[in-house]
């Protein structure tokens, strides 16, 4: 039934995967030729097998979905170091759009002010080389003392922490050069900065150093930008913080400047009930184990808890493989084994390996804080592995999500383990969906036969919902999940879910060679939740999941001010396309800012970015790699490009002070 006259076989050297070019396969390729048996080999790039094939399509069935990734769950055996690298991500692109406002105010790079040159490029390539996926030593697991595993991880981490503190700096140093040029009042405290195409509301806590330098010179104005970039993961309840009066409505694309009279100290009241009320939501809390076990959507009219799963909602759960004798010198064989060394489909897996599963071992400590953002929900659990796990369940009043974020400390254990966040919903007759980074897949529909189906990869969100209601989780710090059951290892070859339930798989050690053994020390996860009425709309989960992983970058207005400010206390600064079309990146280049698109729809739409507080003066739409494709006129303050379903594109602009 093979419709080709070729095969495509992919070799590399003798050593491994990760070895050289083999030196002596075009001897070994003439070798053979030279017999004048069959079939004829012959060393070809991709290019030269994409020829063959499109000689033939007419003859070749075609076949549209996903091939779903199977290698990728190991990147949770580093769980901190993900997170890390996700936020150091988006504070990149934040970076670039307050970067390219400055390329087009005409700012020229001050030496004191300014990065050292070459930086923004470092900051992105050891980004990159995180996430490539050579993670660690090939003796990491059977090994993980060895000399040679600790220099493997300690260079690959050295990547994400690298990435982490120059995405930090230069997001920092570029929004507080944008803050110089905007005018300002005396009473005015902070400038927030929103690099999203969309208008946003914000609420809730805020830096607190607004009234000058904390450390340094008086005469420094730059001496306060070191506490704009601190992150405080766990907070004592009831601390006095900074707190936004009302929520802020944020332009999309743009800033606005908070005076000090809409900055209060938080005045918080403290209890410890089970249940909490709010405008949009009732949860009630396990005040013996932890986690949510009911939660009543006000707008719905419904209880979201599937309260059959066995687990709570944000139910914290502890799994390791039951290991019988024959696999205790390689407990991972219990899940996976080697197949035959030759073609074949055999994947190795052992679907239904046995394995203990636990929560909680009860609840340390259970508060409520009330305060004039919302109602925090603070836990401290007693952990099986030894430590506590501290959980915060936040209610802002501003908005209709709820978000819980988790963290705990791993040990040193290497035998195999995972940890998940559960989230069971009650969504009766549910459609799973994950974000592939600007494409809705649905599980099993949207996926090639053999491609993996025990887990999945999200880029920002994950959905479940039937025609009349569904719920959107946003997943900003660990990618990894599970859908409907515990299921590494399954083998699935198809999908049916059985419940609508999120298996957050924050971390574990299953890989049997070059990821880590073990992680010590803190990891953490947030998960965002937001109920919606009727069926999926997939421009409304993009928004949602950028929303979530994507904070607005604020910034004191100590620094004095540039001798010619322009920007007004608010605005937008371009008008960029809204869902379906999502704008991936804004960055500055050669005195130009380039934005690149993609029409996340099955549609063909147009999409126009117009002119905001900053003027486009010309365009042209590029290919990936920055090169003029065509020019654009602009009309009207803006430029239109049309974009096919699926369609990546370029824009480049030429902008100046409007």
């Amino acid at each position: 039934d093979y419709a080709l006259p070729a095969i495509m076989l992919q070799v590399y050297d003798v050593f491994g995967d990760n070895g050289p070019a083999c030196p002596n396969l075009s001897e070994a390729v003439k070798a053979w030729n030279d017999t004048g048996n069959r079939p004829r080999l012959r060393i070809a790039l991709p290019g030269d097998w994409w020829d063959v094939v499109r000689a033939h399509e007419d003859a070749l069935e075609t076949h549209r979905g996903d091939w779903t990734d199977y290698w990728n769950f190991g990147c949770a055996s580093s769980a901190r170091e993900v997170g890390i690298n996700r936020a150091s991500r988006t504070r990149l692109r934040a970076a670039d759009a307050a970067g390219a406002t400055l390329e087009a105010l005409g700012a020229a790079p001050n030496p004191v002010r300014h990065a050292a040159p070459g930086t923004r490029e470092r900051a992105w390539h050891a980004l990159h080389l995180w996430d490539e996926h050579t993670w660690g030593a090939d003796c990491s697991i059977r090994q993980p003392d060895d000399e040679d595993t600790a220099t493997q991880w300690n260079h690959k981490a050295s990547y994400a922490h690298t990435a982490r503190s120059l995405s930090t700096m230069l997001a920092r140093d570029a929004v507080a050069e944008v803050a110089r040029h905007v005018r300002r009042d005396a009473d005015d405290a902070l400038l927030m900065f929103n690099p999203l195409p969309f208008a946003r509301t914000v609420g809730g806590p805020i830096p607190t150093s607004i009234d000058g330098p904390l450390r340094g010179r008086l005469d420094d104005p730059t001496a306060a930008r070191h506490a704009m970039d601190r992150v405080i993961v766990v907070r004592p309840p009831g601390g006095a913080r900074h707190m936004l009066r009302e929520p802020v409505e944020l332009p999309a694309f743009g800033y606005a400047v908070v005076p000090r009279t809409s900055v209060i100290e938080s005045t918080g009241s403290l209890g410890s009930e089970s249940e909490i009320v709010t405008a949009h939501h009732r949860l009630t809390f396990d005040p013996e184990r932890g986690g949510i076990v009911r939660w009543y959507c006000q707008a719905l009219d419904r209880e979201l808890v599937d309260d059959g799963a066995g687990w709570p909602l944000a139910g914290w759960v502890h799994e390791a493989p039951i290991v019988g004798d024959e696999h205790r010198d390689s407990p991972r064989s219990t899940m996976w084994s080697y197949g035959e060394r030759r073609l074949t489909l055999d994947r190795g897996w052992h679907p239904g390996w046995a394995a203990e599963r636990r929560g909680p071992a009860g609840v340390i400590e259970h508060t409520v804080e009330h305060r004039d953002d919302g109602v925090l929900v603070r836990q401290r659990l007693e952990l099986p592995i030894g430590g506590e796990l501290r959980q915060e369940t936040y209610l802002p009043a501003h908005a209709d999500w709820i978000e819980v974020s988790s963290n705990w400390t791993m040990g040193l254990e290497t035998n195999p383990e995972a940890t998940y966040i559960a989230f069971p919903f009650e969504v009766p007759g549910a459609v799973a969906r994950v974000d592939l980074g600007g494409q809705a897949m649905r599980v099993e529909a949207d996926q090639l036969p053999r491609a993996c189906r025990d887990y999945f990869t999200a880029q920002t969100w994950v959905d479940f919902s039937n025609p009349e209601f569904g719920v959107t989780v946003a997943c900003p710090d660990a990618p990894m999940v599970q859908l409907g059951d515990f299921t590494f290892g399954a083998n699935l070859q198809t999908v049916e879910l059985q419940r609508a339930m999120l298996l957050g798989w924050v971390t574990n050690n299953y890989w049997e060679t070059n990821f880590r053994a073990h992680q010590p020390g803190q990891v953490s996860a947030r998960y965002r939740l937001l109920p919606h009425a009727g069926p999926f709309g997939e421009s409304a989960a993009h928004r949602f999941g950028l929303d979530a992983a994507t904070p607005p970058l604020s910034h004191h207005l100590f620094e004095p001010p540039v001798d010619d400010a322009s920007l007004p206390a608010t605005g937008s600064l371009l008008r960029l396309p809204e869902p379906p079309v999502l704008t991936l990146h804004v960055w500055p280049r050669d005195g130009a800012v380039y934005a690149r698109l993609l029409n996340a729809s099955d549609q063909a739409v147009s999409a126009t970015v117009g002119s905001g507080t900053l003027h486009i003066v010309a365009a042209t739409r590029c290919d990936s790699l920055g090169s003029t494709v065509e020019d654009l006129e602009p009309r009207n303050d803006a430029v239109t490009i049309s974009l096919e379903p699926r369609m990546l594109a370029t824009v480049r602009l030429v902008l100046q002070r409007s």
